[in-house]
């Protein structure tokens, strides 16, 4: 079963996808603001990090840089309304594995299936293709 830390402060929107996760067969934690979510990282092993960017006490980015330092391995996937390109990119380089809008036009559906996708494990023909670009890749070296 698949552990899934939520940081998200407002409380209604982290209740609904922690509910949806479960629903499909996750567990899910909810950390109301990045301390509390670094907290529970620092003590607990998840498989995915669903991370909202606007919070009280630590911002998005802040706790990413954390995350990365102390679980530099977890799958992070920003989930939030705050959406300028150039602040994507930037947490992009620190390392994310996805960004979702959580706007009025989200579907909490995709979400699920979002996060489902990325803690699937590898099929037969994904781990074919790694290694044959892992082969092209030693070959150009």
């Amino acid at each position: 079963m698949n552990n899934i830390l939520i940081i998200e402060d407002e409380l209604m929107t982290a209740t609904a996808v922690k509910e949806a996760l479960e629903l499909n067969g996750m567990t899910a934690e909810i950390a109301e603001d990045g301390m509390k979510g670094l907290e529970l990282i620092k003590k607990n092993d998840y498989d995915l990090v669903l991370l909202d960017l606007k919070m009280p006490k630590l911002s998005g980015e802040e706790v990413l840089r954390e995350i990365r330092k102390i679980r530099p391995y977890v799958f992070v996937i920003i989930y939030t309304n705050f959406s300028e390109f150039a602040d994507i990119k930037a947490l992009a380089n620190i390392g994310i594995d996805g960004y979702v809008n959580k706007g009025p036009d989200s579907d909490l559906k995709e979400l699920v299936n979002i996060i489902k996708s990325k803690l699937e494990p590898f099929s037969i023909d994904d781990m074919g293709a790694i290694m044959e670009e892992a082969k092209i890749k030693e070959g150009e070296q």
